[in-house]
């Protein structure tokens, strides 16, 4: 009987093209694999970033609004029978919750805020700020009126 014989540098040479054709697209692969790492790696840093300037900017605008319950707001209230604050004090406590608050983030940590939300101006930055505060002093109202706040609220302890 006739058998074939095994060249051994036949096997040798195949295996050196697979490994010549397979290595471009290997190396591709990994390229793609550490690039889509990177990525995911960078989203994941800047949204925890994010979720921890957001949660310190919460804790600012309740002490902030906590601050001026306590030495503004509460005495008028309590010097009141219906125990409620008039419009105009009612716009004074916000601007000097507003205004303490502005000075604990100071100048460069509001426009940090404003870069990294994405908000243009220094008058969108002002309405955010705002609008944070007005959320802060509802929700401090609820939990002091034994409500529950906003399940998105920092309350910190004590409130």
């Amino acid at each position: 009987r006739w058998q074939a014989k095994e060249n051994p540098m036949d096997k040798r040479e195949i295996f050196s093209s697979i490994l010549e054709i397979l290595t471009p697209i290997l190396v591709a692969g990994l390229t793609f694999l550490s690039a889509w790492l990177a990525k995911l790696i960078t989203a994941k840093v800047k949204g925890e970033y994010l979720r921890g300037v957001l949660v310190r900017l919460d804790e600012a605008v309740f002490t902030a609004v906590k601050s001026v319950a306590q030495t503004y707001a509460d005495a008028l209230k309590s010097a009141r029978e219906d125990g409620k604050l008039e419009p105009a004090e009612r716009q004074e406590a916000k601007r000097r919750a507003l205004n303490a608050l502005k000075s604990y983030l100071g100048t460069k940590g509001i426009g940090e805020l404003g870069r990294i939300l994405g908000l243009a101006s220094a008058n969108q930055v002002e309405e955010f700020l705002a609008g944070k505060v007005e959320a802060a002093v509802h929700d401090l109202n609820l939990v002091k009126s034994g409500g529950e706040a906003s399940p998105l609220a920092v309350v910190p302890a004590g409130a």
